[in-house]
């Protein structure tokens, strides 16, 4: 009978790997356990944000009505007439978002100050490019964030996780100095990121961990108070395939376990239907109900930076932390990250270019590309 294996005979094998390197038992199980934390801006749940896709002041404000009626906390603006929507919704219970412009931003400036709402108490990111704007925005009261680095841009251009983050973080850095006469407190928290997240779960959560501590790097460095990043997330539009669309749901679920354990704050669920046209009411149930599930069923928010400690994550971690700074100060100083296409592999797309559905669902969507 073979006898039951003993700690040092475990040791003797550990040894025989390292090949006389010192085994810290510690530093190889728990990697940055001790080092920074990736707690989000409250411990509660991220919010669940919906984009008003809808044109016409009718329609977008039942959109709108019916995502928050159905567990969206906020809505995020597509278009400058969608800030005329605004009057007729419940702003206390909504945090906002636009994504239309300088335009867009001073059409939601004006929409709230003709309401009987204290902005400074509302969660509005603004997104704005203009230095002045900002001035004219917090003279009206509001606290931030104002500007947005946005990193789905450098996702769609094919870069990795780590160049995107590297190339997001360099550009929240050039909006600090754009920004650098508020006082303090108030610069630390007047840039927000966004970044996209993929299908690839443990990539997702590295990603999202490794901007937190990143940013809280770049704060220490600038001399900037220790504050929570306004980090949002939105799933990959260009994981999302037009055939089949229906996997995309799948997609979307890892998409989405990722950037919520990675400690995103918020996270936009794009409808599985969405490069396929303007995606239906089913479509955006589904999105919704999604996190609805992860949030609530699964209760994934309850704890906090829970891969702390999980080895393969904590290595990911600290790789695309390393390889994101290093991207950072090539941005600083004039280079810029590209695609490499030659590098590129195409991965294969279930539903689509493995395992394809002999039947072909009609699209779950209002009106087609």
């Amino acid at each position: 009978m073979q006898q039951n294996s003993t700690r040092q005979d475990w040791q003797t094998r550990v040894d025989a790997v390292l090949k006389g390197k010192t085994f810290v038992g510690d530093a190889a199980l728990q990697g940055r356990i001790d080092g920074p934390r990736v707690f989000r801006t409250q411990h509660a749940p991220w919010k669940v944000f919906a984009r008003i896709d809808q044109t016409g002041v009718a329609k977008a404000k039942a959109q709108a009505l019916d995502d928050l009626g159905h567990g969206v906390d906020g809505l995020i603006l597509t278009s400058i007439e969608c800030a005329s929507v605004l009057k007729e919704l419940p702003l206390h219970k909504a945090s906002l978002r636009n994504e239309a412009g300088d335009l867009g931003a001073e059409a939601l400036r004006v929409a709230i100050a003709r309401q009987p709402v204290d902005p400074a108490r509302l969660v509005v990111d603004f997104g704005i490019h203009d230095v002045q704007l900002v001035h004219t925005v917090q003279q009206a009261g509001f606290d931030g964030p104002f500007m947005r680095a946005d990193g789905r841009p450098f996702h769609a251009q094919g870069l990795s996780d780590a160049e995107e983050l590297g190339s997001t973080l360099a550009t929240a850095l050039s909006l600090l100095r754009k920004l650098d006469w508020l006082d303090d407190t108030t610069l630390a928290a007047a840039v927000s990121l966004t970044l996209s997240t993929p299908q690839n779960m443990f990539l997702a959560i590295a990603k999202f961990r490794a901007a937190r501590i990143l940013w809280s790097e770049i704060l220490k460095i600038s001399g900037l108070p220790e504050t929570p990043l306004a980090l949002h997330a939105e799933t990959s539009r260009v994981m999302l395939a037009e055939v089949d669309a229906h996997t995309n749901i799948l997609r979307s679920v890892t998409a989405t376990f990722g950037a919520g354990l990675g400690g995103a704050d918020s996270i936009c669920v794009l409808p599985f239907s969405f490069n396929q046209g303007l995606p239906n009411s089913f479509a955006r149930r589904v999105a919704r109900n999604l996190q609805t599930l992860l949030l609530h069923e699964s209760e994934l928010w309850r704890v906090n930076d829970p891969a702390a400690g999980a080895g393969v994550i904590e290595q990911q971690t600290a790789e695309i932390c390393d390889k994101a700074w290093s991207v950072l100060q090539g941005c600083e100083s004039g280079q810029w990250p590209t695609a490499d296409a030659s590098q590129s592999k195409a991965q294969p797309i279930i539903g689509v270019s493995k395992f394809a559905s002999p039947k072909v669902d009609a699209p779950e969507v209002e009106a087609t590309l």
